[in-house]
């Protein structure tokens, strides 16, 4: 059916309207398009990381807390730790944990504490952990937490204080 004439009344032209309204326009399909790319590309960071449940964090942290979620969560508001939502749960990337310190490592809290509100969210901060870095001869931040947490801070520093791109 063509466009119809616009009235109300006519049933054929509720139909149409209707129908017309769960069709996306051009740019609404770009736009969706892009969103499921980005999706991917979270889904893709996100399943290279190993990550722990609530508890499995507060058992690494050594935390006996009866409300842990609260105890995290209190960490977390503070930039004390590093964590996710994945399907509604709480996840907490491994790398962060000081396994024989009971602790997050110091040099990712001091990371946190730096990262500016304008830099990025929490995946373009996991992104950068996660990707190779020259600063520390190639390797990962996350990988190198616990013996190059100075290199890492000043490196860092040296990328927030270039604007962000994308």
């Amino acid at each position: 059916m063509k466009d119809p004439k616009h009235d109300v009344s006519d049933s054929e032209w509720a139909d149409w309207f209707s129908k017309k309204m769960d069709e996306a326009s051009p740019r609404e399909e770009a736009f969706w398009e892009r969103m499921r790319r980005v999706a991917k590309v979270q889904e893709e960071m996100i399943g290279s990381v190993t990550m722990v449940d609530q508890d499995e964090a507060c058992i690494l942290l050594g935390l006996s807390e009866t409300d842990t979620s609260a105890a995290l969560y209190r960490r977390q508001a503070r930039c004390q730790i590093l964590r996710f939502n994945i399907e509604g749960q709480a996840a907490y990337p491994l790398f962060q944990f000081d396994v024989v310190g009971q602790r997050v490592y110091p040099a990712l809290i001091e990371l946190m504490k730096m990262r500016p509100e304008d830099w990025g969210g929490q995946m373009v901060f996991l992104h950068w952990l996660t990707q190779p870095n020259s600063s520390i001869g190639g390797a990962r931040p996350c990988d190198r937490l616990a013996k190059d947490g100075d290199a890492i801070v000043a490196s860092f520093r040296a990328e927030i204080s270039e604007p962000l791109h994308g």
